[in-house]
């Protein structure tokens, strides 16, 4: 997703986000602070970039495996 439109979503999703955090065999979700979030993905990409990261209707934050 796209670094502003990834912001915007993050911004108008309405309860907790739960960011991906996994290792080789184990994947964990924990809770995120949406204004971490938000300045994370301010300071690692420009606004136009592709993120690589999605944000799913059910809150889920984490890597968007579609993207080569």
């Amino acid at each position: 997703m796209i670094a502003k439109k990834l912001i915007a979503e993050v911004r108008k999703f309405k309860g907790p986000i739960f960011a991906e955090v996994q290792n080789f065999n184990d994947i964990f979700w924990i809770k995120a602070n949406k204004s971490d979030l938000i300045d994370m993905i301010k300071n690692s990409f420009d606004s136009d970039f592709e993120t690589g990261f999605e944000l799913d209707a059910q809150g889920y934050f984490g890597k968007d495996f579609g993207i080569e």
